[in-house]
């Protein structure tokens, strides 16, 4: 107690002594008054370099209105020069511009189809975003599709990431064929990336320029820095395992003796980054070309695991000894501890949020539509320590960050949804709505007091609105009461408070029979339309349904909590995707949500969605 004691003093001081604070957020064309303790010379510089305001002030800088974008504000006064991160944002991020939109998602993983030998690419991707663009769909969601891990070929869920802001090369299409997907509802991982993983070896060993080796260098050229940290992390990991925290000691950080030690091999790695983001740049642009006006729909997980490259490439601002979670809440009651790493706030905010930014640009540059994975953790982060000691929340700069959101938002033109599912303080919706931010409305645990569901109508407008998530029961698995008797097996119950959730779960039927119209003999595909046809006439600016509910699988695509107790992230798909054109229950689904679409009357105003432009330019 002593040390945090004195370590809130000096933090406390360090402000009191400070002309200006260390950082300031504004509002796009807005004159902004910064307070400033003492006479002080100040200046506006943007990221490029530019001066853009400077001035003289007393007690008060008076900025002048700003373009959105990133910049420093310099102070000169007593205590010399004194420099602010200077934020200025968007009234809003990017909003729809229908206000009635709807879309599908689907596990990426789970797409079959004749050539992808076993696990879901990105050429599978396009083929099912074309065909829903057809059937009406404005987007279409996937499961993270973050970069797992050359080395660490047990990991298979897409939100335990090794970095995440490089792609997953598991989804590369190869140019030659590995098959048809195997008839089998599970995925076979092992077996799919043996196979996969030798037809890249063997393309990359017989690239020439006529096959992309001239395409490869241009755009290597152009590519971040960061690449060829990764890159190398990958090459390394080949050698030394894919936990870096037991690499000889001058391997555990980026510099010349990975460089070294990664070799050739890390042109291999870029390479597969290169085949991964050209793929899922084509498949954007083939979704959009099939009439969609947002396109891909991606996810952005909540943090990367201890072990993976993005901890060993951002030292500076990772958060040690201490991993992120959940305490017990309505998804999970045992609580969950996820094995994700976390940025330290401060050290992030002094490195102009460089990592958050570098992400939030690489996927909103490929996607029209972004989900942030648990965006409570913008407010308040649940930190668990590793020895083992009881956890905590950590207070986030809420503002702040919401700020970086709405500035890479507003910037790559792209609509954000904040995943705001568990324990919502107050106000926390409201700030997020307010900053552009759509909510994310799941409808099964949108209930009263009594636990039955609200009616639709009560459904928040802003916010991105369905029935069920990869984390819940599918329609079939909620009315079957699936998810309660699969906690029960794990020992998360006893016999009494599984036949209570039961119980309320029959109430929650029943409400659902209310209020889609369903009658009592009613079988489960008339049970699904109905409540996907209730689903569509929400007032919510976005509503999407799951593949998963629209071919009726019973069991969900995850179990939170769990690793291999449940078949996690394994779940394939019974229609092919060149069979998403044809299939009845498909357009079922999808004539049920374009028909709804049409007859609800919420229609929010819109913001004007400009496209990405060179890094700050000056009034």
């Amino acid at each position: 107690m002593a040390e945090i004691s004195d370590a809130l003093h000096q933090v406390a001081t360090g402000q009191a002594a400070a002309t200006v604070a260390a950082e300031v957020i504004a509002v796009a064309g807005t004159e902004t008054g910064v307070p400033v303790s003492t006479l002080c010379d100040w200046s506006v510089v943007a990221e490029s370099g530019v001066v853009c305001a400077e001035g003289r002030a007393v007690d008060t800088i008076k900025l002048p209105a700003l373009d959105v974008g990133f910049y420093e504000l310099h102070v000169t006064g007593p205590n010399g020069v004194e420099t602010a991160r200077l934020l200025v944002r968007p009234p809003r991020a990017p909003q729809p511009w229908d206000a009635r939109s709807w879309g599908m998602t689907c596990p990426l993983y789970a797409l079959r189809s004749a050539s992808n030998g076993g696990l879901g690419n990105y050429a599978d991707l396009a083929a099912a975003a074309q065909a829903m663009g057809a059937h009406g769909a404005q987007f279409l969601g996937i499961n993270p599709i973050h970069a797992l891990g050359w080395g660490m070929d047990r990991i298979i869920s897409p939100y335990s990431p090794s970095h995440r802001g490089f792609f997953n090369i598991d989804h590369i299409a190869t140019d030659t064929a590995l098959g048809p997907t195997p008839p089998d509802d599970l995925v076979d991982y092992a077996t799919f990336r043996t196979r996969h993983r030798a037809m890249l070896e063997a393309e990359f060993a017989a690239l020439e320029p006529s096959s992309g080796a001239d395409a490869f260098a241009s755009w290597v050229k152009a590519a971040s820095p960061d690449l060829w940290d990764f890159a190398q992390f990958e090459a390394i990991s080949e050698t030394y395992g894919n936990d870096p925290r037991t690499w000889p000691a001058a391997l555990q950080s980026p510099g010349a003796a990975a460089k070294s030690a990664a070799g050739a091999r890390a042109t291999f790695h870029a390479w597969l980054q290169w085949r991964a983001e050209t793929q899922l740049e084509q498949a954007q642009r083939i979704a959009k070309s099939a009439g969609m006006s947002m396109g891909l729909y991606l996810d952005l997980a909540v943090g990367p695991r201890p072990d993976g490259a993005e901890v060993w490439m951002n030292s500076q601002t990772i958060a040690r000894g201490v991993t992120v979670g959940a305490p017990p809440d309505h998804l999970n009651p045992e609580g969950q501890s996820w094995a994700l790493s976390a940025h330290a706030p401060p050290r992030l905010a002094a490195l102009g949020y460089a990592p958050l930014r570098r992400m939030l640009q690489k996927l909103m540059a490929r996607c029209g539509l972004l989900r942030i994975d648990h965006a409570l953790g913008l407010l308040r982060s649940y930190w668990l320590p590793d020895d083992g000691s009881a956890g905590g929340y950590i207070t986030q700069p809420l503002d702040a960050l919401l700020a970086v959101i709405a500035i890479e938002a507003h910037q790559g033109g792209c609509v954000v949804v904040g995943e705001d599912l568990g324990l919502v303080p107050d106000g926390f919706r409201h700030r997020m709505n307010a900053a552009g931010l759509l909510s994310y409305a799941v409808w099964q645990y949108e209930t009263r007091d009594d636990g039955r569901l609200i009616p639709i109508s009560d459904l928040p407008t802003r916010a991105l609105a369905c029935f069920s998530t990869h984390d819940t029961p599918t329609v079939s698995g909620f009315w079957h009461g699936t998810d309660v008797n699969w906690w029960y097996r794990m020992g998360w119950l006893d016999d009494a408070e599984r036949r209570a959730r039961l119980s309320a779960r029959s109430r929650q039927r029943q409400s659902l029979r209310s209020l889609c119209s369903i009658p009592a003999n009613a079988p489960l595909p008339h049970i699904a339309a109905a409540i996907q046809t209730g689903m569509a006439t929400a007032p919510s600016v976005l509503v999407s349904a799951q593949l998963d509910d629209a071919f009726l699988l019973h069991q969900a695509q995850n179990l939170p909590g769990t690793v291999d107790e449940h078949p996690n992230w394994r779940h394939r798909l019974p229609v092919a995707v060149d069979g998403f054109s044809v299939s009845d229950m498909l357009r079922d689904t999808a004539k049920a949500l374009r028909d709804g679409r049409g007859t609800a009357s919420a229609t929010p105003e819109k913001t004007e969605v400009k496209d990405r432009f060179h890094e700050n330019s000056c009034p």
